[in-house]
């Protein structure tokens, strides 16, 4: 499986809100599999995406790297969710759904400024093109964090979230060959470990816990350093 898998308009599952942010502003996606700089660079430039967002850590980033990039003039920006000196190998150990979407919380904490670097171009107005390695988890916290800023409501944000199940039948193979892991390359075990999978309980349990622990969105960003007119020229950015 080659390609950028996993990829829509953050405005098409939550297009229902009347708070739904305008199209072509903010994308979400897995990292490229297998592309040549020909093929990746005709699909930046197809979708006009002016910068990407890397969720990934550096490692991740070392071994599928976004060099044409760099000479097509997009600016990638490094922005590692995960928090420094984090062991891959633990998230195996999270069981539910819950323990999930309490990972997810434990970033906005760990990695703030994470956080207010992935937003700072969606508040300059450009496209961008946001994503980790699967675009799933990383991706889906900092999706989530845009669309709260919006104002689109809880059940489209989880649906967007949850959509990724979708994928996951592609995108757990081409990681696994990628980083020549243990899973199948066809048929997916029915036992999934909760990291491999998209479960709305995890969105659902991250956003309750997003309002439990900093009382709302805009409190966290404003916490985290976010300056009042970047909060309102995000808002402002995300409007059609």
């Amino acid at each position: 499986m080659v390609g950028i898998l996993n990829l829509r308009d953050i405005a098409e599952l939550t297009a229902g809100s009347a708070n739904a942010p305008a199209r072509a502003r903010v994308y979400r996606s897995s990292q490229p599999f297998g592309w040549d700089a020909e093929a990746t660079m005709e699909f930046l430039h197809r979708q006009g995406i002016e910068t990407i967002v890397d969720l990934r850590s550096e490692r991740e980033a070392g071994r599928v790297p976004w060099q044409v990039a760099h000479t097509a003039g997009i600016d990638v920006i490094a922005a590692p969710l995960d928090p420094s000196g984090a062991d891959p190998a633990a998230t195996l150990l999270l069981r539910t759904a819950e323990d999930l979407g309490n990972y997810y919380l434990s970033w906005l904490s760990a990695r703030p400024d994470a956080v207010l670097d992935a937003l700072r171009p969606i508040a300059e107005g450009r496209t961008t093109l946001v994503h980790c390695a699967a675009g799933k988890d990383r991706t889906g916290v900092i999706t989530a964090v845009v669309l709260l800023v919006a104002g689109v409501e809880d059940e489209l944000i989880i649906e967007d979230y949850a959509h990724t199940t979708g994928a996951l039948p592609q995108i757990l193979p081409a990681l696994a060959e990628l980083w020549a892991g243990q899973l199948p390359a066809h048929d997916l075990p029915k036992d999934l470990p909760v990291i491999l999978t998209a479960p709305a309980e995890a969105m659902a349990t991250f956003l309750t816990g997003l309002r439990r622990e900093h009382g709302s969105v805009e409190d966290y960003l404003l916490g985290a350093g976010m300056a009042p007119e970047d909060l309102r020229a995000l808002r402002d950015s995300l409007r059609a």
